[in-house]
């Protein structure tokens, strides 16, 4: 295994990030499931902590058949879209690997 430049750091944004995902996601499935008219501000704000995935997910589904529409399924693609982007934060800050340092 090997270390990197600024994997620590890279490792805590993106964990931070995905925290955050997460805590929208859920708070945003619960507003779904419990509340009888929901207003999914938490889900637009979901969107917009997971630009740029996020939003064209958002604006997609207005392709996605009114059958297969639910917005359980947003929220859950957009948590996924947001999570892929905390890997992809980890893999861009965390640098090249440190040479003769392997663990």
């Amino acid at each position: 295994m090997h270390r990197y430049r600024n994997g620590k750091v890279a490792a805590v944004l993106a964990v931070v990030y995905a925290a955050l995902v997460l805590v929208l996601g859920v708070v945003s499935l619960v507003i779904l499931l419990t509340v009888r008219d929901p207003i999914l501000l938490s889900g637009v704000a979901l969107a917009g902590v997971t630009f740029p995935l996020g939003w064209l997910i958002w604006w997609g589904w207005n392709l996605v058949p009114p059958e297969v529409a639910n917005p359980v399924l947003l929220v859950v693609l957009l948590s996924g879209a947001g999570l892929l982007q905390a890997w992809l934060i980890w893999r861009i800050f965390r640098g090249r690997p440190v040479l003769g340092d392997e663990v």
